[in-house]
């Protein structure tokens, strides 16, 4: 059985895999290897956008909730459909369940939860004060990023963030990003 190739297919390539015995054998598993490798990176940030997404579509979705429940119209029909549909939508949504599990310390841990903490208090600040929010946001944000859009950088959240995961850092920076940018436009929405 000396020199046979097997086959293996895997997504629709196949990938040759020589019999043990042949000298070349293990250049040739570390090529595979390599591949796999590259494969379950994109695999993570395939998913970790699909998280993104989700939380994205769960966030619109609250708002357009929130937005109905404060809107006076004639209508009332109308403003039952609209919010039986978006509830009906969260409920689709949840009922997707994307993870990446991301190894912390227990020091990661401690300073990822406050500033998820410090997350959740911005986010339902946008609704009191969109002005002043924004400019926090922005102050984050720009703690953030290796080169600050503006001289303003929130320094105690900048500490945070770098005890946190690199994988953290990026998605925080990412929630941020979502956020100034959603609620830029509506503030131009207010000044027009």
């Amino acid at each position: 059985m000396s020199g046979i190739n097997k086959k293996i297919k895997y997504d629709n390539q196949f990938v040759m895999v020589k019999s043990p015995d042949e000298e070349d054998s293990r250049p040739f598993v570390w090529k595979c290897l390599d591949e796999i490798g590259k494969r379950v990176e994109k695999l993570r940030e395939d998913a970790v956008k699909l998280e993104d997404e989700k939380a994205v579509l769960l966030s619109m979705l609250q708002e357009i909730q929130d937005k109905n429940s404060h809107t006076a119209t004639e209508l009332e029909v109308e403003k039952e459909e609209i919010e039986a549909t978006a509830e009906r939508f969260i409920c689709r949504c949840l009922t997707v369940e994307i993870g990446v599990l991301i190894p912390r310390t227990e020091q990661q841990e401690t300073a990822l939860n406050k500033v998820n903490k410090i997350m959740s208090e911005i986010e339902h600040q946008f609704n009191v004060d969109l002005q002043k929010t924004l400019l926090k946001a922005r102050s984050y944000l720009n703690a953030c990023l290796s080169e600050p859009v503006t001289a303003h950088i929130d320094h105690r959240f900048q500490g945070m963030v770098i005890e946190c995961t690199i994988d953290d850092q990026k998605k925080i920076r990412r929630r941020l990003e979502s956020l100034v940018e959603r609620y830029s436009s509506s503030e131009e929405d207010l000044k027009g």
